[in-house]
């Protein structure tokens, strides 16, 4: 985890004016190995990524340029999120082409096609989004924005992939789950009566009935979208439930990215809190690496 966090040193320094050691190492795709894509989408030569100057995005495009390095990749991205102009010197040196665009605007999106593959990486990403304000801007960012991209799938016949979340899932009934505290953490018992339920975790087998939080119910409603899009229209589509992702170059907040967060406060001895369930850290989440390259690959 220190490796990850050390990725982040110089957007740290930079951002925040503060002394930290001079090692930004970047982001090495060539310890990763090289996967079949043609597993997945086969003769794949453009590619395009949304929300490409984000940490996901813009570690999609660099595994997808690494993999593939004929193919063209372009990210489009309209660099509202702060430190995300960060990225664009390593996506320029990898030779991933940027484009500056909003997937709120349906105009934006078509200009960069055509491609072979669209991935929806883009996103209004805090699960806190929208209760203290208007959620117009979550709502056009995270569902209208998906239902541009997947409209241009469907028009073009491009190969479609969705970044969805593991917040999909209702919150009463993850908080109703029988867990059982032992001295270090919760464990999740098997005896349930809901369906998707496992010792390891959930699975998508889990009920969806039931209130999510905004930014959960903008990812379940692009989702049901894509499924409508898919029976309708023949689009090829994969959507993945991202669960918590870290790793290089991410920047962390509350919110969001908090292993990372975690670190800098560690390193530059901030304090660190725990909520909910008592706020004694006794919560087990899974902790998923950014190269998702395998996953979509595979």
């Amino acid at each position: 985890m220190l490796t990850y966090f050390l990725s982040n040193i110089e957007e740290l320094r930079t951002l925040f004016s503060i002394e930290l050691p001079n090692v930004v190492p970047p982001r090495d795709f060539a310890r990763f190995p090289r996967y079949g894509l043609a597993r997945y989408a086969p003769g794949l030569r453009r590619i395009r990524t949304t929300g490409g100057a984000g940490f996901v995005g813009s570690s999609l495009a660099l595994a997808f340029k690494f993999n593939r390095s004929t193919a063209k990749v372009i990210v489009l991205d309209k660099l509202k999120r702060r430190g995300s102009e960060l990225d664009l010197e390593q996506l320029r040196r990898s030779g991933v082409e940027f484009a500056r665009g909003d997937v709120r605007v349906s105009d934006d999106v078509a200009a960069i096609g055509p491609v072979d593959l669209l991935i929806e990486a883009s996103a209004e990403p805090s699960v806190h989004a929208g209760y203290d304000e208007n959620p117009s801007y979550l709502i056009h960012s995270n569902l209208v924005g998906a239902l541009n991209c997947l409209e241009q799938a469907r028009r073009h016949g491009w190969t479609f992939v969705f970044l969805s979340s593991s917040r999909v899932y209702p919150i009463a009934l993850l908080r109703a789950l029988p867990l059982e505290r032992t001295a270090t953490r919760f464990v999740l018992r098997s005896e349930s009566d809901l369906p998707g339920v496992t010792p390891p975790g959930i699975s998508e087998q889990f009920p969806l009935s039931g209130n999510r939080s905004l930014y959960g119910a903008t990812k379940l409603a692009a989702e049901l979208l894509i499924e409508e899009y898919k029976t309708i229209y023949g689009v090829r589509e994969l959507i993945n439930r991202c669960g918590v992702i870290s790793g290089p170059w991410q920047m962390g907040k509350v919110d969001q990215g908090f292993i990372v967060l975690w670190m800098a406060r560690h390193l530059l001895d901030g304090p660190l809190a725990y909520t909910g369930f008592g706020g004694e850290g006794s919560q087990v989440r899974d902790i998923l690496h950014v190269d998702l390259y395998d996953l979509l690959a595979g």
